[in-house]
């Protein structure tokens, strides 16, 4: 199962590019903080695969010193002691340094992804994709509408649209989109910033 667009893979941390595809697919869903059994599920694999597989990424991560792209930090006392004979308490250590607001966006974002994409404009679908996915420059964006005889932005014509003017349509469809995740979140306390989930989207493409 391919899940990975072409531009995706090549945002993968080196340590996974020399992974298998299965293992490359397994890092993304534990980046978003899926657990075992549903990555056996969406990828069609056994428990037993499945299990070795995320072994596989997290000797991998761990040899790189990225284990914390899939792993929430560990906190512990200043005074704590692995015997158990510390006096517990004191201030605490944060490993890792994935932002606070992506790691929320990362864990709330995939399964809202598709039904939100549905609901995008498909001007709005097409743009994100080309940029995301075909990592397109805005000159490649606008010669493409240009051929299929299309503006890049809604009302203004061909002739007339700028880079410019594809730089800031993108944006403006992220942010549409961002509202288009929160509006169809269950969870009434997510927040999705733009910034968080232009992060994803690099990652896992449109």
């Amino acid at each position: 199962m391919n899940i990975l667009s072409p531009s995706a893979k090549k945002r993968l941390p080196t340590a996974i590019k020399n992974l298998p595809e299965t293992e490359q697919a397994v890092f993304v869903f534990l980046r978003l903080r899926r657990d075992e059994a549903f990555i056996s599920r969406e990828l069609e694999i056994s428990l037993g695969v499945a299990h070795n597989a995320i072994k596989n990424v997290q000797d991998a991560l761990v040899k790189s010193g990225a284990l914390d792209l899939i792993q929430d930090p560990v906190f512990y006392p200043i005074d704590f002691s692995p015997d158990g004979n510390g006096a517990g308490g004191g201030l605490e250590l944060e490993s890792g340094d994935m932002p606070a607001e992506s790691q929320i966006a990362l864990e709330s974002f995939y399964r809202l992804l598709e039904e939100s994409l549905e609901k995008m404009p498909k001007n709005g679908r097409r743009l994100l994709g080309l940029w995301f996915n075909k990592e397109m420059t805005a000159k490649d964006i606008l010669r493409f509408y240009s051929n299929l005889g299309l503006s890049a932005v809604s009302g203004k014509p061909v002739s007339g649209t700028t880079q410019e003017d594809v730089f800031y349509e993108i944006e403006k469809n992220i942010r549409k989109l961002a509202n288009i995740v929160r509006s169809n979140s269950n969870e009434k306390e997510m927040e999705i910033t733009p910034s968080a989930l232009r992060s994803i989207l690099e990652e896992t493409g449109v």
